[in-house]
């Protein structure tokens, strides 16, 4: 085990791969970012995501070749959540996939909350989705660049991971902004290309059901402090 309260890569290089990898990693992260300040936990939250983002890259990451088809629980879509990457513009697919990863799959396999699907925990992590012929984590249909453009991340019929609430994932989209909104707003051409994106696609979800991610999970302000008060007013207005 590594017992180094930086990340090693050179250790985790040759353990990623193992099967049960994210049994040690989860638990080493956790216990690193505990002991550090913020300016601590961003760099290191960097530099193993940046890890796993080339190990993913040059297929080094031990994955499954098959598993659960959670997309068999699929329901009609009724709902849009709005996300935002908390980041700069022009975020990376390749750097989310593994942010996804890190954040959403290897959690969950280390502590499965369903108990048919308690016997997941040590074995290789499955998504069950693929994107240019390789296994993808991306938890996201949309991501909307700030160019007004959309980047398709999975189909509809996909079960994304993406709004901390497994009732909704079934039923939902999740439309993510390239931006960083926790302090700002989008400004009126952009929510009213994004107003017109779900019109077209998705014209018979009702505006009470276009929510943000913090108002279907606890504890997160995604996509942003003002979303609720401020600019979501504003979105419910141009589908309007």
């Amino acid at each position: 085990m590594s017992n180094n309260r930086h990340f090693d890569e050179a250790y985790w290089q040759r353990r990623i791969s193992d099967p049960d990898w994210y049994t040690e990693l989860v638990p080493f992260a956790k216990e690193t970012v505990a002991s550090l300040d913020r300016q601590g936990r961003d760099q290191f939250h960097k530099k193993i995501r940046h890890f796993f983002e080339e190990e993913l890259l040059q297929g080094r990451v031990a994955l499954a070749d098959a598993g659960p088809n959670l997309d068999e629980q699929r329901k009609s879509i009724d709902t849009i959540v709005i996300h935002h990457t908390s980041a700069d513009p022009g975020y990376r697919l390749s750097y989310m996939d593994a942010v996804q990863l890190l954040n959403i799959y290897a959690p969950y396999y280390m502590n499965p909350t369903v108990r048919e699907e308690r016997h997941l925990k040590g074995s290789s992590i499955w998504s069950n989705h693929t994107r240019d012929g390789k296994q993808t984590f991306l938890a996201y249909h949309w991501l909307m660049r700030m160019d007004g453009s959309f980047e398709r991340l999975l189909p509809d019929e996909s079960l994304g991971w993406h709004a901390g609430n497994w009732d909704i994932n079934r039923r939902s989209v999740g439309i993510c902004l390239d931006n960083d909104y926790e302090d700002k707003d989008p400004d009126d051409a952009l929510l009213q290309k994004l107003a017109a994106h779900i019109k077209e696609h998705y014209p018979k979800v009702t505006p009470d059901k276009i929510v943000g991610h913090c108002e279907c999970r606890e504890g997160t302000i995604c996509p942003g402090n003002n979303f609720i008060a401020g600019w979501k007013p504003k979105l419910i207005e141009f589908l309007n």
